[in-house]
């Protein structure tokens, strides 16, 4: 692994709230605060990412994005900046057709939908306080205007929709994929893990047993994660924030990636050998690019 000048990819939690009570969700089982990005802390690292370009940016985490009041503007603020690559994820509940429009007019890259399944009973057990035909209702809406707009040889969102490999959603996972693929661009299923981020889909562990031997993950090379509040995290399995590490609101992103505390972390994936609790030792998803496929899980393109 070669440590990159500047994180290629940022996360930035725009809001830890959400609008579902998802009982597979790590929120279930963690302690955290809840509240939103300010616009000046926002600014101030999307102004510092603006220096190290090429870059993405990923604008969720933990939350639903769509909560943020000022969601637009700060997709628009990063634009204006010329960040490369905007994308975040949804649960689509809140994407009616206002937002919808202003998701695409802004230039959002790519959007990602949890969805899981098209069985009501299923998705209410799993997503509480969900409503799963508002939710196809918004998201196939979605997807109508981006094939009208690409039609038209406008931009538009690229869409996925997605999945996980779990045994309440595989009894109706082809009819999902095969519904999913007339509207989406990708469909993908996910391997599902357990709240250590260790893969516990039998699917998965069964793809994934050649790779046996403990490599070094990549996200600690090249993946920078922020929180809320300005705090600092490894990567997404990493929901607590790593206090020694820093928060953003104090030090420029660059110095807390050179920083002591991180590079010693990158020497425990160099050396496999992983102390003070740090949860990439149990961690699977190292695995990720020392795949053939680069990723984990499946993918089934739009027809």
């Amino acid at each position: 692994m070669e440590l990159l000048n500047f994180p290629n990819r940022v996360t930035v939690e725009l809001t830890s709230r959400c609008n579902l009570s998802c009982t597979f969700c790590p929120r279930q089982t963690i302690d955290m605060e809840l509240g939103d990005m300010d616009m000046g802390l926002y600014k101030k690292i999307i102004d510092e990412m603006s220096l190290h370009r090429p870059i993405k940016l990923l604008l969720f985490f933990r939350g639903e994005s769509l909560l943020h009041p000022n969601l637009i503007e700060m997709a628009g603020y990063a634009k204006s900046k010329k960040i490369d690559n905007i994308f975040f994820s949804s649960n689509g509940l809140l994407l009616d057709e206002k937002i919808a429009d202003e998701l695409i007019e802004v230039g959002i890259d790519d959007i990602s939908f949890s969805i899981d399944t098209l069985d009501e009973d299923v998705y209410n057990k799993g997503r509480v306080l969900g409503d799963l035909k508002q939710t196809i209702a918004n998201v196939t809406g979605f997807t109508e205007k981006c094939k009208k707009r690409r039609l038209a040889g406008l931009a538009a969102p690229k869409v996925q929709v997605s999945t996980i490999d779990v045994e309440a959603y595989r009894k109706g996972q082809n009819e999902f994929i095969e519904f999913w693929r007339n509207h989406a661009d990708v469909v993908r299923v996910y391997y599902e893990h357990d709240d250590k981020a260790r893969i516990v889909s039998e699917k998965g562990a069964r793809d994934l047993e050649y790779l046996s031997e403990r490599k070094p993950c990549r996200k600690v090379f090249t993946d920078f994660l922020i929180f809320h509040n300005g705090d600092v995290t490894l990567c997404n399995y990493a929901w607590k924030p790593i206090h020694s590490l820093g928060n953003v609101k104090d030090k420029p992103i660059k110095e807390i990636w050179d920083c002591k505390e991180f590079n010693e972390i990158r020497k425990m994936h160099l050396n496999n050998k992983f102390t003070g609790g740090i949860i990439c030792e149990n961690c699977e998803h190292w695995k990720i690019d020392y795949t053939e496929k680069g990723y984990l899980g499946e993918s089934y393109y739009g027809k």
